[in-house]
């Protein structure tokens, strides 16, 4: 939503790496150094749509899950965009064991990663 390329820059120019993370439903503006994930967030309320230029932008994906819709939501995604993305975090949005098995048995079968939030694992709020 915000034009982040003067703040980026300057830390750039004072030394310091930059990273944002965006649902990819806005055009992202930041430069070509700031590392970007994109949590795209499919079927947003409101009619937001995961854009392609932010896919494409995209140096990771981070994704909720905890169905197999939602892993089909993605490769739909995927395809419908055209992006192959380097880099596939699938994060269960609880800790029940269902959807840390789907997010497991994901990676697995498609040499993506897993990403767990570990502050609800150790109860820290």
């Amino acid at each position: 939503m915000f034009d982040l390329k003067p703040l980026c820059t300057l830390l750039h120019d004072k030394g310091y790496s930059t990273q944002i993370e965006t649902s990819g439903t806005f055009e992202i503006l930041a430069p070509q150094e700031t590392w970007v994930t994109v949590s795209p967030k499919i079927n947003m309320r409101g009619g937001y749509k995961v854009l392609p230029s932010a896919m494409a932008r995209a140096d990771e994906i981070k994704h909720p899950v905890a169905m197999q819709k939602h892993i089909e939501e993605l490769e739909r995604l995927f395809k419908d965009t055209n992006i192959e993305p380097k880099l596939v975090y699938l994060q269960p949005i609880s800790q029940k064991a269902k959807a840390t098995k789907l997010a497991i048995d994901n990676c697995k079968a498609k040499n993506w990663r897993l990403s767990v939030q570990v502050h609800k694992y150790l109860g820290i709020n």
